[in-house]
């Protein structure tokens, strides 16, 4: 694992979310801290079922920390700020298709389930860092869009088109590019454009 993608104050706060048992740690910090690409700099936790209306109070209490307030509660999320650090829990009503990578107590989607997600969320217009993680996962971790785009038409079903998919992974020009912290070799938007499009040109559908 790889501690040193998150803040100070992550690694602060990371611990704590053992409180949360009926969450798991997704997206680029849950893929950082096992690959170790780039610095995280805030947590998503999902869960299948509704946010209760407890979770704010208990979130207060778990931080120690009764200025803790919401930008966002209702029964699909809620975000709050611990010192301008980002914490969101978001219902998630797929399913997981693969065992949690468990972390001190915490449990971290697999590997290629990040990169399922990565895809489904690229398919509906992700941002500039869904890319780069989407990058990392194909290249360094040998995970190939073929078995992304199986993976995915699994868990999403109906939810997923895969020629939508593979049409905004190679069109980055409205994608608004935003300062990544490397912590591996750094990569450019041209350079992930061009590995895409090679990708893409091996994709049987």
């Amino acid at each position: 694992m790889h501690p040193e993608v998150l803040t100070e104050k992550g690694k602060a706060l990371f611990p704590l979310l053992k409180n949360f048992s009926n969450f798991y740690l997704v997206g680029g910090t849950a893929l950082a801290l096992q690959i170790g690409h780039r610095l995280s700099v805030d947590f998503d936790l999902f869960c299948p079922d509704g946010i209760p209306k407890t979770l704010l109070s208990k979130a207060k209490k778990v931080f120690n920390d009764n200025t803790v307030g919401a930008a966002v509660n209702n029964p699909d999320e809620l975000t709050v700020f611990i010192d301008e650090y980002k914490i969101t829990f978001l219902r998630y009503p797929f399913s997981v298709l693969f065992n949690f990578v468990i972390y001190k107590g915490i449990k971290l989607l697999d590997l290629r389930e990040i990169a399922v997600a990565k895809a489904y969320t690229i398919g509906r217009r992700g941002m500039y860092k869904d890319y780069i993680d989407l990058y990392f996962l194909i290249s360094k971790e040998n995970i190939s869009i073929n078995e992304i785009i199986k993976l995915s038409e699994k868990k999403y079903k109906d939810e997923f088109n895969s020629r939508l998919f593979l049409e905004q992974l190679i069109y980055l020009e409205d994608v608004e590019e935003a300062e990544i912290l490397f912590f591996k070799k750094p990569v450019s938007r041209i350079e992930i454009k061009k590995f895409f499009i090679e990708q893409v040109k091996e994709v049987k559908l």
